[in-house]
């Protein structure tokens, strides 16, 4: 490549090598300052909460409204980077009850499930004392003074909530949209957490938050509430149960929520345990009571005992929260495996926990003696489908009972992203009826959220699909070593047909002259005697004796290639710079002054390296005596760490040396150190001499380095043969 070609290529890769990490920087800049400094408001319409993670209760997305229908204690939906700093978190929220606190989580870190189990700081609204609470959790509560809200805490409002967390500050504000009254409060911390994820939180009620939304906080933000504050309280850790009871104070009565019969009064009943319905006589509307823990809310409401579940239909249901402990009047009508409840009147009697699930297997799902109750199931997902409705449809099997689950609450992505033959755990309601399962399987399960799918193993690897991919890729991984086989005996089929050429040129350049010179003498001398009267003994002799040297050096240059290409070979490194001396002194007579040097530690030559060194060092002292009338000659021998040179300097005329006027003689000899991966450079400057350098790289005999020579000659075209 021309020398000005080189330098603009250089150039174009360094612009574009520049511009790639300019690019890369750039891009990196852009994504550290959105990690850091969150602007986000989150589109909840799309019914979507692929960019939260829940821990516990029972969330989904309603009308762009977040809701959580569980009354469990702590639940958790996340979102964000634990890498945010200083942010602001502003949410519009609502109670579904007149029981437990609701609010927001900000700077989290290390969730898990569980009440506190989370390090960051929760602000919210607590019912039981109308009151804004900020406080830090660490796997344990620390609560700073709450601050009451004017007009109370109630579940008839809407209030917007925005919590600046700036440096170690936790600045709160509290509206009621309804009124416009406001509570202020600022939490101070050293040392403090810096960073962490936003989130929602619920404690033992359910609720709804909407219109959430983060930016980057300031220090105006942060001055803005804490002019409206008066002092600005620190954690406080409750030591004696009296400090936690007034921190924490006691649920008071409960509320009751009923409908209007249609008839004034009802019938004397007595409380019915829910496992005894079935017994009852399916021509009797007999009035009952139940009392029971709110198991499932939407799409039908489910309650649950001791002894069983069953399905409430109710035209006006109250809002309740899963784990809610309710009373029921209603009529029953009795099922195959489960009672329908046709309720009148539903009242909460106090708020309770989520039940646990009653691990089974499908089997004793299918037996019916679970029907209407909370179940904890497991297995292997054959196919997934969404309905015309939007519920997620999940088909199961243990390889023996198939089952589906429904879930309807708002369609997650990552629910739908569940592999085929994944192992799943599923928690929910166990239902027989043929409403949901239209024949198509004995049960179904109907999930409270996408949360209660849980993924135990990822499919197997050994699958249809995969087989197929194996054993394509078995055989293309054939078809591949067949062509490399292929080609590497075409490889080895060039170098052979390479070598010979090259033994041809060798034979040609020595041997063959050699013996085309022994026959032009030897016929000069028969036809000396033939035709020549008188015969000149002298010229004779003269003639014999240059056929014998031509004999001579005809035997030499024989055992030379013979000893190259036997497996045992003689040292001829240890006399390459003798027999240069020797060439030396033959061509130049007493004329010319021989110097021989030997520099560096001597190492073993392979004999193709010993014969191309000989053979161009051979012509470059042939070319010094004949064209360039030296007084003296310098013959180098350099070994060097990877590399040996000889080198062939004359102080004769020297010439003007370009490759475009390199001769025969020349190109022969760069033809020679490119067969054995060796470099040429002549120098020479008109009036000061010429200097012929040869460099070989030593262990250059590995596979590899085969390869790639056979590789580079490929391309090149072969050299033609000279006449004779």
């Amino acid at each position: 490549m021309p020398p000005r070609r080189t330098m603009v290529f250089r150039i174009t890769a360094a612009v574009v090598v520049c511009g790639l990490m300019a690019l890369g920087f750039g891009s990196w800049l852009r994504i550290r300052a959105t990690v850091l400094r969150p602007m986000h408001r989150y589109q909840l319409l799309t019914g979507s909460l692929n960019d939260w993670k829940a821990y516990g209760g029972a969330w989904e997305i309603v009308n762009g409204d977040i809701h959580n229908n569980s009354d469990e204690r702590g639940a958790k939906l996340v979102t964000g980077s634990t890498r945010w700093t200083d942010y602001t978190l502003q949410v519009d929220l609502r109670f579904d009850g007149n029981h437990g606190d609701m609010g927001v989580i900000v700077r989290s870190n290390d969730e898990d499930e569980g009440v506190d189990s989370y390090r960051g700081y929760y602000a919210g609204l607590r019912t039981t004392d109308g009151t804004l609470v900020i406080g830090r959790a660490d796997y344990g509560w620390m609560e700073a003074r709450p601050v009451p809200m004017p007009g109370g805490v109630s579940d008839a409002n809407w209030y917007r909530l925005t919590v600046t967390s700036y440096q170690c500050y936790i600045a709160a504000e509290s509206e009621n949209l309804t009124t416009k009254q406001t509570a202020w409060m600022v939490l101070e911390e050293h040392p403090c957490v810096r960073s962490g994820r936003i989130g929602l939180r619920s404690l033992a009620t359910g609720g709804r938050w909407r219109n959430v939304s983060v930016t980057p906080a300031r220090l105006v933000d942060y001055l803005r509430v804490r002019q409206n504050v008066s002092a600005v309280s620190q954690p406080e850790f409750p030591k004696r149960e009296a400090d936690y009871n007034r921190l924490r104070p006691i649920l008071p009565t409960v509320t009751s929520y009923t409908q209007q019969p249609t008839t004034t009064a009802h019938p004397t009943a007595e409380t019915t345990h829910i496992g005894d319905l079935h017994d009852l006589s399916s021509t009797a509307e007999k009035e009952v009571v139940l009392r029971g823990v709110v198991t499932l809310t939407r799409p039908d409401l489910y309650i649950q005992d001791s002894t069983g579940g069953v399905l409430v239909k109710y035209g006006s249901s109250p809002t309740l929260n899963v784990g809610d402990v309710v009373e029921v009047h209603g009529r029953v009508q009795p099922g195959l495996y489960s009672a329908v409840i046709e309720s009148d009147s539903i009242r909460l009697l106090w708020i309770g926990t989520p039940v646990p699930p009653i691990s089974i297997t499908p089997s004793q799902a299918a037996s019916g003696a679970y029907d209407a109750r909370f179940v904890e199931i497991e297995g292997r997902l054959t196919r997934s489908e969404v309905s015309s409705r939007g519920a997620q449809i999940l088909y199961l099997t243990d390889g023996v009972q198939s089952f589906r689950t429904v879930d309807t609450s708002s369609v997650n992505e990552s629910q739908r992203r569940i592999e085929i033959n994944s192992y799943l755990r599923i928690r929910g309601i166990c239902v027989l009826s043929q409403t949901y399962t239209h024949g198509l399987t004995p049960f179904v399960v109907l999930l409270r959220s996408s949360d209660d799918i849980e993924v135990l193993a990822d499919p197997p690897w050994w699958n249809p699909w995969h087989e197929s991919l194996l054993f394509a890729g078995v055989l293309f991984s054939a078809l591949l070593i067949q062509v490399a086989y292929f080609r590497i005996q075409r490889w080895k089929s060039d170098t052979i047909t390479r070598e010979r050429e090259r033994l041809a040129h060798e034979i040609h350049d020595t041997m063959a002259q050699g013996f085309a010179g022994i026959g032009y003498h030897i016929q000069g001398i028969r036809k000396t005697v033939a035709h020549g009267d008188r015969v000149d003994i002298r010229h004779v002799s003269d003639q014999l004796n240059m056929a014998y040297q031509l004999v001579r050096r005809c035997h030499e240059e024989a055992s030379r290639t013979i000893a190259m290409l036997s497996s045992v070979s003689p040292n001829l490194h240890e006399d390459l710079l003798e027999t240069l001396v020797e060439a030396a002194r033959r061509v130049s007579g007493d004329q010319i002054k021989i110097i021989s040097r030997v520099e560096g530690n001597p190492v073993p030559l392979r004999l193709r390296t010993v014969n191309s060194l000989m053979h161009i060092g051979r012509e470059a002292i042939v070319n010094a005596a004949g064209h360039s009338a030296p007084t003296e000659l310098t013959l180098t021998l350099r070994y060097e760490a990877k590399s040996v040179e000889v080198s062939v300097r004359d102080n004769g005329s020297g010439f003007e040396f370009t490759q475009d006027k390199a001769g025969f003689g020349i190109l022969g000899m760069q033809k020679r150190a490119r067969d054995v991966g060796g470099t040429l450079q002549i120098s020479s400057t008109p009036g000061f001499g010429t200097e012929v350098l040869m460099r070989v790289n030593l262990h250059n005999d590995s596979v590899a380095h085969r390869m790639i020579n056979i590789l580079k000659n490929r391309n090149r075209p072969h050299a033609q043969r000279r006449p004779a």
